[in-house]
């Protein structure tokens, strides 16, 4: 009996280990940004009612409930089974169903091209494909802004607080 629980133990310390390790591979770990970060990030982007945003990466959704109470009507992309329906009953407790969502999505599969203001916590060995990508797909004058981490060759207009805001041409 002894050595069917650590058994058991064992399966799940391998698939926590191998969820948590593919999070470092395909993307970035969920760390969540701060209020601060937060602020900066909306004021940068200056959305405009009935703008369509995006956060990817969106974790617990914070931002996306950030950039709905700004005016957007906000998608976040999650690649974390549990943080999308914490921060889906979050959205709803706090009244934005109707203006943010989270969607368990793989932000590499994910299609940009509807969102003009875009928002991100990436980190370095993700930035040049994520650049790449969002060059590809994102509209003319849409607005990007990044929170710590600049993209490699892409020029930002600004930077403030650490937050990087960039403008597609």
């Amino acid at each position: 009996m002894e050595l069917l629980v650590y058994l058991i133990l064992l399966v799940f310390l391998s698939l926590l280990g191998f969820y948590f390790g593919r999070a470092f591979i395909m993307g970035a770990p969920y760390a969540p940004t701060d209020k601060k970060a937060i602020r900066t990030m909306i004021g940068l982007l200056q959305i405009r009612k009935g703008e369509r945003a995006c956060d990817i990466g969106a974790g617990d959704g914070r931002i996306v409930m950030a950039l709905a109470q700004a005016g957007a009507n906000a998608i976040g992309y999650e690649r974390n089974p549990l943080l999308v329906p914490a921060g889906g009953i979050w959205i709803q407790k706090k009244g934005l169903g109707a203006t943010a969502k989270l969607q368990h999505k793989n932000l590499w599969k994910a299609d940009y091209r509807p969102f003009t203001a875009v928002t991100l916590f990436g980190i370095p060995y993700i930035m040049d494909r994520l650049e790449k990508k969002l060059l590809a797909e994102l509209p003319h004058g849409a607005r990007v802004a990044s929170n710590a981490f600049p993209f490699p060759n892409w020029k930002p207009v600004t930077k403030q607080d650490g937050v990087y805001l960039y403008i597609k041409e």
